[in-house]
């Protein structure tokens, strides 16, 4: 499916407002810190924005010879009947930097958005939100089993099943993107981490370039997935 927004498939989850320990700025020390380290590291003889929004910068960044796997959470409009919110146009003009280095000046020139790195994932999400304990991707699980999982889908539903109520909805948005998982049916278990960090670990199932997006409205949030990379269109 190659058009922006072919179709969408909406489902109601189980989420709960458990309490959140803080994640900070750059909380989420990556398991493989050393190998992830280096993509941070490696140098990028130039990187440019011209008026541009970062998520074509991140795209941008993300899909070269260092990518690595995107999670990115768009600022949330307050209802969905509101129009998009504008993206500030930046321009950027970066010589002998680093991914580390490119992505602290995007989210420097759009002061919206932090960035955390975890195992081989690099998130981006509002800075608002950090400290925002009723922030979904910010709850945590003490446990997540996920067993005999076909697809993305089933990932998902495991994470939000396993947290306490009150019911909310999130929908699950198809944009196009190859969201397949491997034939093979997978059963593994995590122990103490936050939902961001569980989803990442679903969608790297997918594959080393499976990345997502989050996105909508305060009463109509969405994710999607992209097992090719971060190559998503925004549909706010």
């Amino acid at each position: 499916m190659k058009n922006r927004l072919f179709a969408c498939c909406f489902f109601l989850f189980l989420i709960s407002p458990l309490p959140v320990v803080h994640e900070g700025l750059r909380p989420e020390a990556p398991a493989n810190a050393t190998n992830f380290d280096s993509i941070l590291n490696t140098e990028v003889p130039e990187f440019n924005l011209n008026e541009e929004t970062i998520e074509v910068g991140l795209k941008r960044l993300a899909s070269a010879s260092a990518g690595f796997a995107m999670g990115f959470e768009h600022e949330l409009k307050p209802r969905q009947t509101d129009p998009p919110i504008p993206d500030p146009r930046l321009t950027l003009h970066l010589r002998k930097t680093t991914v580390r280095e490119a992505l602290d000046a995007m989210c420097r020139a759009d002061s919206r958005y932090t960035w955390s790195a975890d195992e081989t994932f690099v998130n981006v999400y509002p800075i608002k939100t950090v400290n925002d304990l009723s922030y979904l991707l910010n709850r945590r699980l003490m446990r997540l089993d996920l067993k005999g999982l076909t697809d993305i889908q089933q990932g998902l539903l495991a994470i939000v099943n396993q947290l306490s109520p009150p019911r909310e909805q999130v929908a699950v948005a198809q944009i196009g993107g190859d969201d397949s998982y491997p034939p093979e049916r997978w059963t593994t278990s995590y122990e103490d981490l936050t939902v961001r960090q569980a989803i990442n670990r679903i969608v790297h199932h997918m594959g080393e370039r499976g990345s997502w997006a989050f996105t909508g409205s305060a009463d109509f949030r969405a994710f999607a997935f992209n097992r090719q990379g971060f190559l998503f269109d925004s549909y706010n």
